[in-house]
């Protein structure tokens, strides 16, 4: 019954989601903020296709948390006097809101890499502070364990950013990772957290009524940025589980699972722009759609297997969290497994990064 009015609140930002993207659509038409083909050289949609999704999306998750704020007598646990495992959420939704507006500055006119990377670490620093971020399991070397989330906040915000480049499958796999990350919150009864991502997998939902293949819009960075940061502070929120908690020791490996295919395709396309010597922060066709597509599947079908492969890696974690150090060992081998099996069906097809492909906004 707690959950009741969140459900509800969720519903009808599913809706303010799929309106204020119709909008975004309209209103980026007008102002030719659009994502045009041959723009870069990895972008090679058959039609421009408006920016703005980031925007919508962010307006329908605030409109959805201040109800749930203004609600909080109504729904136990959301209130600011109940007991947190975590410091207070607003540091990371200010964070979330920078990088929403670096985003859509990116989106109209590139930002240089270096400096947006740059605005991206300052950001994540503030919050693992004010934010009271930590590898749990490392909280007796408080340098170590604030670092490491410090680190852990970039590289899977820049993650989601790089996974952002064929139609729907940035929001697709965000919805996957968010699932675990509230079965976490509610497992744990925290009901603050749950709310965040419950009313996220509404805004994405909503988003994604537009941005399925064909995409008629596109989040841009202005979503993806902010989408992979939640996230981020997501995994170190509430499933770096400490060992002493029971279970696993391997618990605290959780975040890499539920993340995996963000990380894996992120490691992938960096590796082999390293090895063809090329520059790291320059878009290719080397994405893991890319390849699919090359393995002759369709923009749909790439996307399915994908998001399936999403789902049996990131859904393993939440057996780490109580399972014997045995169970653990035979998960990771399991998607250890999975992902070398990826590897070399990828590889059956491997053309330089100029062939042809599904994709869509970013690289």
């Amino acid at each position: 019954m707690h959950l009741l009015p969140i459900l509800l609140t969720a519903g009808a930002v599913f809706l303010l989601s799929m309106i204020a993207t119709r909008a975004a659509i309209m209103l980026a038409n007008r102002l030719r903020f659009v994502d045009r083909p041959g723009a870069e050289a990895h972008k090679q949609q058959a039609r421009a296709v408006p920016y703005g999704g980031g925007a919508a999306m962010g307006i329908a998750l605030a409109a959805g948390l201040l109800a749930c704020h203004l609600l909080r007598s109504h729904i136990p646990g959301t209130d600011a006097g109940a007991p947190l495992d975590h410091g207070s959420l607003i540091p990371i939704y200010v964070g979330a809101l920078v990088l929403l507006v670096l985003g859509l500055v990116d989106d109209r006119k590139p930002v240089p890499a270096g400096l947006k990377l740059a605005v991206q670490a300052i950001v994540a620093g503030g919050v693992v502070w004010t934010a009271d971020l930590q590898v749990d399991s490392l909280q007796s070397q408080p340098w170590l364990a604030y670092g490491l989330a410090w680190v852990w906040m970039v590289l899977i915000t820049n993650a989601f950013n790089l996974l952002d480049h064929a139609d729907g499958l940035s929001a697709s796999v965000a919805i996957v990772s968010i699932v675990v990350l509230l079965s976490g919150a509610l497992m744990a009864g925290d009901l603050q957290l749950a709310a965040l991502w419950i009313l996220l997998i509404a805004v994405l939902l909503g988003f994604l009524v537009w941005n399925l293949p064909p995409a008629r819009v596109y989040m841009g960075d202005a979503g993806s940025l902010p989408l992979g940061f939640l996230i981020g502070a997501g995994t170190l929120s509430v499933t770096f589980w400490p060992s002493a908690a029971g279970g696993s020791s391997l618990a605290v490996l959780s975040p890499f699972i539920i993340t995996a295919i963000p990380l894996f395709d992120a490691t992938v396309v960096v590796v082999k722009r390293a090895l063809a010597g090329k520059p790291i922060m320059v878009g290719d066709r080397n994405h893991i759609s890319h390849r699919l597509t090359r393995l002759g599947l369709g923009s749909r079908t790439s996307l399915a297997v994908v998001v399936a492969l999403q789902i049996a890696l990131a859904a393993s974690a939440l057996q780490l969290r109580f399972g014997d150090a045995i169970t653990g060992i035979v998960i990771i081998a399991q998607d250890c497994s999975i992902l070398i099996a990826v590897i070399l069906l990828e590889t059956l097809r491997d053309t330089p990064d100029t062939d042809g492909g599904g994709g869509s906004a970013r690289g």
